[in-house]
């Protein structure tokens, strides 16, 4: 038996001989938040250079500190209140390229799809046509300074309610550029059920964007079939509820509809997983769920998107050969053309069978 499809735990040389290899591989990542990459420095720098007071933060220990969220909500605040409300002329913006770069980068992620929320930003002053100018701008530079392509996904967003996320829809569609591939319903599901947002996803889908939403992250199962029924969304953000419901997993199966899974992200707010053993994600494979692998914030959790793949293996939960295939199904659930999806898994695939790995089938 090949060593990558072992069961029982590898050692330190296969493990680094892995590690070796995941870097690489050129690799897809589909959910990925463009403010999530925000790292201490840059958001400490922000806070710095505008004065501004931020409870409980005197110091960058502080804020580290409160990198280190308990809950969803917890979460949702920092995003909000802190992160976002950090950035006070669109020129700071590019301090998040510049970590995203560093990120991409050090992942070798050839291609990108980050979610990017511009509801705070426009509370805040911001224009949308800035704002995707800056996106413009940010895509391209990494596209020559770190040779990886990205393109955004429109969070429409829950926090603020439906009219905001129509609205946020009227001007994706206004400004649509070809970095835009489509908007994704993001924010607390507990106070947005997907359904409410049934007509923004219907003019969204009429103008040929492409839709996915966050459900089943902090919500029971009803929250991923009302994103599949009412918005008819292409993609399933997180979706780790659905463990709940045999139902609703072999539809997915059926469906092959690609759960957008981040691990460390669910063990973090801890609903529906408290360790990488107990996570449902080795049940949703073995069960024929198309399940894909992300960091979803990487600076608020402390992981990249190679630590979530040695992260899985180091606890048991899958084989190398089965998180290869993960790797796979990741880079075939992007928005890219078919002939780019083969020949991006064609170079990785090129690569794998060079140094003697093999992927599940």
């Amino acid at each position: 038996m090949n060593a990558n499809m072992r069961k029982e735990p590898v050692s330190v040389k296969e493990r680094n001989s892995f590690k070796k290899l995941l870097i690489e591989i050129p690799k897809a990542e589909i959910h990925l938040h463009l403010e999530g990459i925000a790292s201490v420095d840059t958001i400490w720098n922000l806070i710095q250079k505008y004065g501004l007071k931020i409870e409980g933060v005197q110091s960058k220990s502080d804020l580290k500190k409160k990198y280190y969220i308990k809950n969803l909500d917890e979460f949702i605040s920092l995003y909000i209140n802190v992160i976002q409300d950090s950035f006070k002329e669109i020129e700071d913006l590019d301090e998040l390229f510049h970590d995203a770069g560093k990120y991409l980068n050090r992942n070798n992620i050839v291609y990108s799809e980050i979610f990017f929320a511009p509801s705070r930003f426009l509370l805040n002053g911001f224009s949308f046509k800035n704002l995707i100018q800056k996106l413009t701008e940010g895509s391209n530079i990494l596209k020559k300074q770190y040779h990886t392509d990205t393109r955004f996904i429109i969070d429409v967003s829950r926090s603020f309610g439906i009219d905001n996320a129509m609205r946020n829809c009227n001007l994706t569609l206004k400004y649509l550029t070809d970095y835009i591939v489509g908007i994704g319903l993001g924010g607390p599901e507990r106070h947005g059920p997907a359904k409410d947002y049934k007509k923004v996803f219907e003019k969204a889908v009429k103008n040929k964007l492409h839709v996915v939403a966050h459900a089943g992250e902090d919500v029971g199962p009803e929250s991923i079939w009302d994103a599949i029924k009412y918005l008819n969304v292409e993609r399933i953000g997180h979706g780790i509820s659905a463990i709940l419901d045999n139902e609703l997993i072999q539809h997915l199966a059926d469906q092959q509809i690609p759960l957008e899974v981040c691990p460390t992200s669910n063990l973090f707010t801890r609903r529906y997983a408290t360790s990488y053993e107990d996570h449902p994600i080795k049940t949703f494979y073995e069960k024929g769920v198309n399940v894909t692998l992300n960091s979803d914030d990487p600076a608020l959790f402390g992981v990249d998107l190679v630590d979530e793949y040695l992260h899985l293996l180091d606890h048991g939960v899958f084989s190398m050969s089965q998180l290869l295939k993960i790797l796979k199904n990741t880079i075939y659930a992007t928005f890219l053309s078919k002939k780019k999806k083969d020949d991006l898994w064609a170079q990785a695939e090129k690569i794998i069978t060079a140094n003697g790995f093999t992927v599940d089938r």
